[in-house]
């Protein structure tokens, strides 16, 4: 439950960081921010601006700025954390909000190569006038991300979670992966995805069981 409550914290303030990087890097585009809003029924953080970046730059910025910053974020809130031995509810926050900002690139990609998905990738695709284009491809770079990720991810979540619970055999290993961070981060993600409209329902569904499933196989 702890580890699901800070999942769910953490997704609400990656969302806002990401959003934070996103209004600077519009400003820098010439992009007016009108404001920042939480509007419901989801109430996550959202930057509401005025206009369009010019040019496909303008765009790759929008992009990249956001997913940049909460990366950085992240791993400054995760290092910090483990410097100063804080308490457990931090310890999973500052785990669940670096698993987050690392799939946030893999979901990005397959969120793009959806039907009618959204995302900033999916944006960038728009810009470039090929909302569809390359769709095969970024799903395939998603997945190959996710793969190549998820045992980084994996290894952190034992390191945290070995504090909580045995992790001296692969069994326990992928047991505390599967209770620290393969559950509570698939939810978050989830929410995340059908909150923005950047996948349906059911394929929001279906990418959180594969994000669970791949970072439980991958705990070494």
């Amino acid at each position: 439950m702890l580890s699901t409550l800070s999942a769910l914290a953490a997704g609400w303030v990656a969302v806002g960081v990401e959003q934070a990087g996103r209004a600077g890097a519009g400003l820098a585009a010439g992009v007016a921010l009108r404001r920042l809003a939480a509007p419901p029924p989801w109430y996550l953080p959202h930057a509401l601006q005025d206009g369009a970046p010019g040019g496909v730059l303008g765009w790759l910025g929008l992009a990249l700025a956001g997913t940049a910053l909460l990366l950085a974020v992240a791993l400054l809130v995760s290092g910090l954390i483990g410097i100063f031995r804080s308490g457990g509810w931090l310890r999973s926050l500052a785990l669940s909000l670096l698993l987050i900002s690392l799939v946030w690139v893999p979901t990005s990609l397959a969120a793009a190569a959806m039907p009618g998905g959204g995302g900033p990738v999916a944006e960038l695709y728009g810009a470039l006038g090929s909302p569809r284009a390359g769709r095969w491809t970024a799903l395939v770079l998603g997945g190959l991300l996710l793969w190549l990720l998820s045992g980084f991810a994996a290894r952190r979540a034992v390191a945290v979670g070995r504090a909580w619970m045995r992790a001296d055999a692969r069994p326990f290993r992928r047991r505390l992966v599967r209770v620290v961070a393969g559950y509570p981060v698939a939810i978050s993600v989830i929410l995340i995805t059908i909150a923005q409209a950047w996948m349906s329902p059911a394929t929001a569904v279906a990418w959180g069981l594969l994000l669970f499933g791949t970072l439980v196989y991958r705990t070494a």
